[in-house]
């Protein structure tokens, strides 16, 4: 009898492991003074070793290497120093993980001549990206 409790408490720890285990990884471990360290690209999709920025967002790059990404709602995702962001390897060499952006296969990249870059797939606006000339101010 003490046996199958025994086997039966083991069993359940595993469960309550695999479950806990199986959550998605942060991508970005926010330090004390509220900047995040991007570890990965960002993407506009759930893919392994991306840093997931939803549809309707926006990325404001700010000129002294600050990055800001708020979410469609407006709300501030994070906010990260771009010499503390992973390197990546991108098209024209090696670039903060906050530079690096993964989009969906038919999407379509419009430059719109404001230092903003807007991401479409079909009619809907998946990101807006904003090159400030400004340093960011907290």
């Amino acid at each position: 009898m003490k046996i199958r409790y025994l086997l039966l408490i083991i069993v359940l720890l595993l469960i309550i492991l695999l479950i806990v285990g199986c959550g998605k990884p942060n991508p970005y471990n926010v330090q004390p003074d509220g900047y995040a360290i991007i570890k990965a690209p960002l993407s506009l999709e759930e893919r392994k070793n991306t840093t997931f920025i939803p549809h309707g967002s926006v990325i404001y790059h700010w000129a002294n290497g600050i990055t800001e990404v708020y979410g469609p709602d407006s709300e501030r995702l994070f906010i990260a120093r771009d010499s503390e962001a992973a390197t990546t390897t991108a098209p024209g060499g090696p670039k903060p993980a906050t530079f690096t952006l993964q989009v969906p296969d038919g999407a379509h990249i419009s430059n719109e001549g404001d230092n903003t870059t807007k991401i479409y797939q079909g009619d809907t606006l998946l990101l807006t990206i904003s090159m400030m000339s400004d340093d960011f101010q907290p």
